[in-house]
């Protein structure tokens, strides 16, 4: 594929590893005044120096990269230390901001340079992206592959993207989270993209104020719903969305939740796992033979950055069937292909999606399942395009093969079949009355170079969001909502976290539960209302289904939720698990899973309300001991990252983590630390 990619795929896929390069230093560290950096001299300044080394007649060989600091003697000491970039003050790793914004200044300068060239354009500009690529200090295999795979998209986005993009533009959206915005150009900011129309709602009025406590007593005294949530209701509808006379059902409705399998079909146990690649524990190139067995990569998995071997894949399905007799859905919420996001092909993801589905219906037969695609699903990963580029580079082709491999789950008729061949997204009417709404929300993932072309093309999916949500409204129906990348994530761009959290708030009265993947690990949301006389009460919660894969330092696990029948609320969740290294130490038997935890009862709570929910992140500001019990779950009590510890920085953006939907929005989180007078009386229960 084509050229371009090199560079942004530098600026991209290598920025994500990119951060050992340069020394990470954070604003006010304690070695002294830090030194300041004027970016535009500073990359001025790089260019001549790094241009000999893109136009030498061969490749550097490793023992002569140099890290691009290095090579300017006047800034090596300096670079070293504490410094600051000027105009990026908001940075939280200036070390890897200034890694992102240079790398980018040279490939889209030498980009300028050669796009005036008649003949050997594209040759050229593979050698650039090739030469950054092992300049910043990655393998060769690993540039070769990223630059082939990507190239062609890369290509496009720069020659069609209007107008031509600045590094800012490149560093902000790939470095979300790292805050790389520059102080006077921000391309995330709010009237940088479209919005969508929102409905108002149907006032309601409430009859004993609008306080929290005075709510909550109306509600106990009622035994009814609060404003922004579903009836506690103990008739209405049936199973099969009848109404009648006669009872309905009363067994909770039994729903397993599995996500992130990312199965490697080239897995090999006892192979070298210290590849010091972006994933290990499968045969590559000049990779050295394990040093003892402690190096090998494990039977059932590893710790390291490994992916899930088939027979692991077929243990966790054959312990999911034993172990829960009655299975009423399965929620799968996406990423079956491997982390070698520089090794894939269609035929190669679509076999190991076939795999995964057929062992899934061979496993469960009869069961219903809810699938959504995850961003290594795409070809290559992480990349979601828009309907119009040019075709040869859409996702269609992704979207007609789930067409195919989820019919035996999803009705593929009208609207069903319209918006998976659309954009792979679908709402389903379940046969005991939910809704769910299965989403494609890929795009957001701030990984997805598409997001340089164009940074509000998903907004379509996000009004169909909205126009599904108001017919389920007006039918009086309550719904689930099933999407990869969590809206909370700060790898999520803020552009559509942003319009997202506002339908969830404007339908939150009948969204009950939604349902992630993506992170790995076994975490909650909760999100707040962005105007309210109660700050603290929440009105919605998104539960993340973990991760069957062990990448990186963590221990399998899925989850079994019981909903209640007609709210559909939930009642209770567990989480099931086994321990890598006890597993690995026995490798002639099977793991023993185990339930490691059940919600209500780890977290001492009466339900799985919101407000139970609410009291309970309270509880967490209060008691840095309970928030480091919620933050042994949720590293699913992984041995490695049990040995590494968190307390003070690290337990206080687990508990924000827990109630920021928005990249960068921590009025909650401050909230909690200081809550306002009229709520403070509440920590002390719900």
């Amino acid at each position: 594929m084509g050229t371009m990619a090199q560079l942004l795929a530098l600026v991209a896929g290598v920025l994500t590893l990119a951060g050992a390069s340069v020394q990470s230093t954070t604003n006010g560290s304690p070695r002294g005044a830090p030194y300041r950096i004027d970016l535009a001299q500073y990359n001025q300044a790089l260019l001549p120096r790094i241009r000999p080394l893109i136009e030498a007649p061969e490749d550097p060989r490793e023992e002569e990269i140099v890290p691009f600091f290095e090579l300017l003697p006047d800034y090596r000491q300096r670079l070293s230390g504490n410094f600051l970039i000027d105009g990026f003050t908001r940075t939280r790793d200036t070390g890897r901001c200034l890694l992102c914004m240079s790398t980018s200044y040279l490939f889209l300068s030498l980009y300028n340079e050669t796009v005036a060239l008649t003949d050997g354009r594209t040759e050229r500009l593979r050698t650039i992206a090739g030469r950054l690529c092992r300049l910043l200090g990655f393998k060769a295999y690993l540039c070769d592959g990223v630059i082939g795979l990507n190239g062609d998209i890369i290509q496009y986005v720069l020659e069609h993207r209007q107008p031509f993009p600045e590094p800012a533009d490149i560093c902000q959206v790939y470095l979300q989270e790292l805050d790389c915005v520059g102080d006077e150009r921000n391309v995330s900011a709010p009237d940088a993209y479209r919005t969508i129309a929102i409905t108002p709602p149907i006032q309601r009025q409430l009859s004993h104020g609008n306080s929290f406590v005075a709510r909550a007593a109306a509600d106990k005294e009622a035994g009814g719903a609060t404003e922004g949530q579903c009836p506690r209701r103990k008739g209405g509808k049936h199973r099969d969305g009848s109404r009648g006379a006669q009872p309905p059902i009363r067994d909770p409705l039994t729903i397993v939740h599995l996500t992130d399998i990312h199965y490697d079909p080239e897995y090999v146990v006892g192979v070298n796992a210290d590849c010091k690649a972006e994933a290990c524990c499968r045969v590559l190139p000049d990779l050295p033979p394990a040093n003892g067995t402690a190096d090998g990569a494990g039977y059932w998995g590893d710790y390291r950055d490994c992916d899930t071997p088939w027979h692991a894949v077929v243990d966790m399905m054959e312990h999911i069937r034993t172990q829960h007799e009655h299975i009423d859905a399965i929620y799968f919420t996406g990423d079956i292909v491997h982390h070698f996001t520089w090794n894939t092909t269609i035929e190669t993801n679509e076999q190991a999606m076939r795999q995964v589905f057929d062992l899934m219906k061979h496993t469960f037969p009869g069961v219903p399942i809810y699938p959504i695609l995850g961003n290594h699903e795409s070809h290559p990963a992480n990349l979601y395009a828009p309907h119009t580029v040019t075709e040869a580079l859409r996702t269609n082709y992704l979207y007609d093969y789930i067409v195919e491999q989820w019919a035996d789950w999803l009705p593929m008729t009208g609207r069903t079949r319209e918006t998976l061949t659309e954009g792979g997204y679908y709402t389903v009417r379940t046969p005991y009355g939910l809704r769910i709404i299965g989403l494609n929300n890929n795009p957001c993932f701030v990984h997805n170079f598409w997001l340089f072309y164009s940074l509000d093309y998903f907004l379509p999916q996000l009004q169909w969001l909205h126009d599904t949500l108001l017919e389920a409204e007006h039918a009086n129906e309550r719904v689930h909502i099933l999407a990869h990348v969590p809206s909370y994530d700060d790898y999520c761009f803020v552009g559509w976290t942003r319009e997202y959290r506002k339908i969830v708030e404007r339908f939150a009265h009948i969204i009950t539960a939604q349902f992630n993947g993506h992170s790995h690990v076994d975490e909650f949301n909760l999100y707040y209302p962005r105007a309210s006389v109660d700050p603290l009460r929440p009105i919605s919660v998104a539960w993340n289904g973990g991760s069957t894969t062990t990448f990186t330092k963590l221990n399998p696990n899925y989850k079994v939720f019981l909903f209640d029948p007609v709210s559909f609320e939930p009642i209770e969740q567990d989480t099931w698990m086994y321990n890598l290294t006890s597993a690995n130490g026995a490798p002639d038997r099977r793991p023993e899973w185990f339930r490691a935890y059940s919600f209500k009862e780890y977290y001492q709570l009466p339900d799985l309300s919101l407000d139970s929910l609410g009291w309970l992140v309270q509880r967490f500001a209060q008691s840095e001991e309970q928030l480091a019990s919620y933050w042994r779950a949720k590293q699913k009590w992984a041995d490695p990252l049990m040995q590494e510890g968190c307390t003070g920085t690290c337990l206080r953006e687990a508990l924000c983590a827990i109630v920021r939907t928005e990249h960068d929005d921590n009025r909650i989180c401050e909230a909690l630390y200081h809550p306002p007078p009229e709520v403070q009386s509440v920590v002390n229960g719900p």
